[in-house]
């Protein structure tokens, strides 16, 4: 997928609300348009906007954005330069997501969406999430030399609910990571890490991603403006989203209902309502997801785009019977990975559901409701630094100067 618009080029401005390291001394003018990552942490992280979509991390050219491991966001790794990509491909900042789906929208291979209930063999079922349809899928295409791998989410070992990034490469990797997983692993931005570490002997692999429609977002972004973290990235799935919680906040709302969540086997949104279930079955907690709205993401309250409409396919359990998968096929990528994997899968076409319907509108007025900034899908893609501030400042969502702790980072690479 390639286009002819760009996201646009902030202009110079004054820039940062802390105490900027690099504004000491300074000799000699900034360049003209340039943002540096501590302009995009100040904006979105330091204000609890980020939602962990790795965007920034996948974006940069110099790999000098990593991901930090104790608090699961973005952080720099090495001398920032500059270059402002971090800022352009950030949906919380300077990619304007809601044209960027416009976009893809027009882009589209398939004159409609295709809609569909579906669900997996037993096995597949079992392990997977509403009927295992992603988890089949993928096996199939990748049994069948489609695909190479995905890049999916399991649980980490060492700490319970917690997921991380993993490249799967076979049914059995699958099946072991099957079910979902309500953080954000960052798999974007690490892609060519589960590359070096896998066992893929391809060099040019073809993978599938999968991931919260913000993260599809800066996926497609960067395929259209023909970055090469893209390249990789053959089919893109999302998963049917309205926010994502924060790990550690997770865990202490858990523990606020007297449920321990290494006794989780698996948590379960569905209809409103949140449940958790032991590894025996038992159900340990059924609550309305409201009362875990503290443990979300806040930039996720930004985001109108709940059916992850970027992507060659999104899956939810929204519209269908228990069991089952909603499915809605958008390109003919989408459509060639549907057909290959229906052998596989007990498929029935449908109309889309007004219950899908009713939650992708609510989602949409709420974000808008949220959003400081005009939600128009006719505006340019690009949102600049000073429109950006403009929107922010004075809000409850304005940036926020760096922890000190952090400063020292800045004033060695910034």
């Amino acid at each position: 997928m390639s286009g002819t618009h760009k996201p646009g080029v902030p202009q110079q401005g004054v820039k940062g609300v802390g105490n900027d390291p690099r504004e000491q001394d300074r000799d000699v003018a900034e360049a003209p348009g340039k943002i540096w990552f501590r302009d995009l942490d100040e904006a979105v992280i330091e204000a609890d906007r980020c939602i962990q979509c790795a965007s920034c991390v996948a974006a940069c050219p110099s790999d000098s954005i990593g991901i930090d491991e104790d608090e699961g966001r973005p952080t720099l790794v090495k001398m920032c330069t500059g270059c402002s990509r971090c800022w352009d491909f950030c949906p919380r900042s300077g990619l304007r997501y809601e044209r960027h789906l416009e976009l893809a929208r027009e882009e589209r291979g398939l004159e409609e969406p295709a809609t569909y209930a579906a669900r997996a063999d037993e096995e597949a079922a079992a392990t997977g999430q509403d009927g295992g349809v992603v988890t089949a899928l993928l096996a199939e295409l990748i049994e069948a030399g489609e695909l190479d791998g995905a890049i999916v989410a399991r649980e980490r070992e060492d700490e319970p609910l917690r997921g991380e990034a993993f490249l799967a490469t076979s049914r059995e990797d699958l099946l072991a990571a099957g079910g979902s997983i309500y953080n954000q692993t960052m798999g974007l931005g690490q892609i060519e890490t589960l590359l070096a570490e896998g066992d893929i002997e391809s060099d040019d692999p073809d993978l599938a991603l999968v991931g919260t429609p913000c993260m599809i977002q800066g996926a497609t972004a960067l395929d259209r403006y023909d970055h090469e973290p893209a390249d990789p990235i053959a089919l893109t799935l999302a998963l049917m989203c309205t926010r994502s919680f924060e790990h550690s906040r997770l865990l202490s709302r858990l523990e606020s209902f007297d449920v321990d969540p290494a006794a989780v086997e698996t948590l379960d949104i569905s209809e409103g309502r949140l449940r958790a279930v032991d590894d025996t079955g038992e159900t340990l907690l059924e609550a309305d997801v409201d009362t875990f709205d503290a443990a979300g993401l806040r930039g996720c309250d930004e985001c109108a785009d709940f059916v992850g409409d970027a992507a060659d396919i999104s899956v939810g359990n929204v519209g269908s019977e228990d069991g089952y998968t909603t499915a809605i096929v958008r390109t003919e990528t989408g459509d060639a990975a549907w057909t290959q994997a229906a052998t596989e899968l007990e498929t029935t076409a449908i109309d889309r559901p007004a219950a899908l319907e009713k939650l992708a509108d609510w989602n949409r007025r709420h974000a808008e409701s949220i959003l400081p900034r005009k939600f128009d899908p006719e505006e340019p893609v690009g949102i600049s630094y000073e429109e950006h501030r403009e929107a922010y400042d004075g809000t409850d969502r304005e940036p926020e100067p760096l922890n000190p702790a952090r400063v020292h980072q800045y004033e060695e690479w910034c």
